[in-house]
């Protein structure tokens, strides 16, 4: 492996998914790339008569994005922290958008060998358990490799 993208999001999973793929991988020295991908929220507006008109979309509250990337910045720090202390520097990367769909654009222009996920973040839900997570979404259309950790 040589190029490796590796996710964070915060969450104890996400943590103990850094901690065991930087003990799998301490010695073969990759490169790493640590993305993390902050959703904004959606703010459909209405017609009057309750129908969304997803084309009259409300912009997110000012300075929403500058906040999100405070935390991503911070999350993206502790993950760095973590692998550092393996022998493993990462290149830290803040995205917006869905989890899945901006790993996998990554992915995809990043050229990575191998890209490596907790199997729960931050993100699942109801709506993940329905229509599928965001880690079984990125093995499934992965251009690489992927590992979950759990």
């Amino acid at each position: 492996m040589k190029k490796v993208l590796m996710l964070a999001d915060g969450s104890d999973n996400s943590i103990k998914a850094l901690r065991g793929a930087a003990k799998l991988l301490e010695t073969s020295k990759p490169k790493v790339t640590l993305l993390t991908v902050m959703e904004e929220p959606v703010m459909p507006s209405f017609w009057s008569n309750g129908m969304i008109a997803p084309e009259v979309m409300i912009p997110p509250p000012s300075g929403l994005s500058e906040e999100l990337l405070k935390v991503g910045e911070e999350i993206l720090r502790r993950g760095q922290e973590i692998l550092g202390k393996r022998g493993l520097p990462a290149e830290g990367k803040v995205a917006f958008g869905h989890p899945a769909t901006e790993i996998l654009r990554e992915a995809k222009q990043g050229g990575y060998d191998l890209i490596v996920l907790g199997g729960k973040g931050r993100s699942e839900s109801l709506s993940d358990f329905l229509i599928g997570s965001v880690s079984s979404r990125v093995a499934a259309h992965a251009p690489c490799s992927v590992l979950i950790m759990r």
